[in-house]
């Protein structure tokens, strides 16, 4: 955790001190806001990214430490977006190497979508994934005599599902969300914001083994608040290059309960516990007119104490993502049914 606190708080000095001296060039001259970025709503984006977020999960045994991965190194997403809407879908590319080594770590399948609705003001986010099929990372440490080749010890029955939702305010109306996360819009000029936001996740953690009179199974339920205040900022270079950096620290709560499964009956524990978290982005891209592309490391820490116990549990991620798009002209019938139902449900007030 430490090393990523000091990442994020070299990243927020740097973009604070940006911000800072934007925002005084720009009173001074008495620019209007409308020339920060441009809305691109006569277009819809296609886009595939490519990555290596793929969840794991660490055991602390009494000698050693259990690491039980998906057989996935990497996953793609197919992004489509038209103005503040914009939608993915998950897939795993079995061709590409480290998908596709099933005879020795099984066979994981992997999907999921995702779902933001990026407005004037209000940005959420909504994302659904569910993964089958795990095996022991670090198996040679358990198995005397193992050697290249041979199978890992494998839980092919596992499954892993996350609901996941976050809903933030963009306090200056010059910074564009969209430009950085969908590509919607192009952000014409530097800018940052400051970004309140609240996480909220819940998944399931099932190892489906079958119970017998030797072996155990378990299922636990974990949902996890966190409210955040995040900064984000997007330094605009030579016209359609820009660098963006954002870092969000967090405190919340962590609810778990553990169902243990014995042949002839089921134990339940249950435990709440105080999380801090921080998440951060920083990456660069190109923004043109049609084409755009660009690459991303996010990274994010959490850690919390065990209620009546001395232990902390931390974990920490680094994704690295990397992504192409290109935008289309929007059809009439597009811009109609969107037009229709912003004037239905009073969406426009907000946009």
């Amino acid at each position: 955790m430490k090393r990523y606190q000091v990442i994020c708080l070299i990243l927020l000095y740097v973009s604070v001190s940006f911000d800072v001296f934007a925002q005084e060039t720009d009173t001074i001259a008495n620019i209007p806001a409308n020339i920060y970025f441009e809305k691109l709503d006569h277009y819809f984006t296609l886009k595939l990214s490519h990555s290596n977020d793929t969840e794991k999960f660490y055991y602390q045994t009494v000698d050693n430490e259990l690491i039980i991965s998906p057989n996935v190194k990497s996953e793609s997403r197919v992004h489509v977006s038209y103005k503040y809407i914009s939608f993915s879908i998950k897939y795993v590319a079995e061709f590409l190497p480290g998908n596709d080594d099933d005879a020795q770590r099984g066979e994981t399948k992997s999907g999921g979508f995702g779902l933001s609705l990026n407005f004037n003001r209000w940005l959420q986010e909504l994302s659904y994934g569910k993964t089958k099929g795990y095996y022991i990372e670090n198996t040679p440490d358990y198995i005397p005599g193992w050697q290249q080749g041979d199978p890992y010890i494998l839980f092919p029955d596992m499954v892993y599902k996350n609901f996941q939702g976050v809903t933030g305010y963009k306090f200056n109306p010059n910074f564009s969300f969209n430009a950085i996360a969908t590509q919607s819009e192009r952000q014409l000029k530097s800018a940052g914001s400051f970004v309140p936001q609240i996480l909220y996740r819940y998944y399931i953690i099932d190892d489906g083994q079958e119970v017998t009179e030797f072996i155990t199974s378990q299922k636990s339920n974990d949902f996890e608040l966190v409210l955040g205040a995040g900064y984000y900022y997007t330094l605009v270079l030579k016209k359609d290059f820009y660098i963006s950096v954002g870092v969000t620290p967090g405190v919340g709560y962590l609810w778990s309960k553990v169902v243990t499964r014995f042949p002839n009956e089921e134990i339940e524990t249950s435990q709440d516990n105080l999380l801090i978290r921080i998440d951060g982005r920083a990456g660069a891209g190109y923004n043109g007119k049609k084409f755009h592309a660009g690459i991303y490391s996010k990274f994010s820490g959490s850690s919390y104490t065990q209620k009546e116990s001395s232990i902390t549990t931390e974990d920490s991620r680094v994704v690295l993502q990397a992504f192409v798009g290109y935008r289309f002209n929007a059809p009439n019938w597009l811009k109609k049914s969107v037009q229709t139902i912003e004037e239905s449900t009073g969406l426009e007030k907000i946009l």
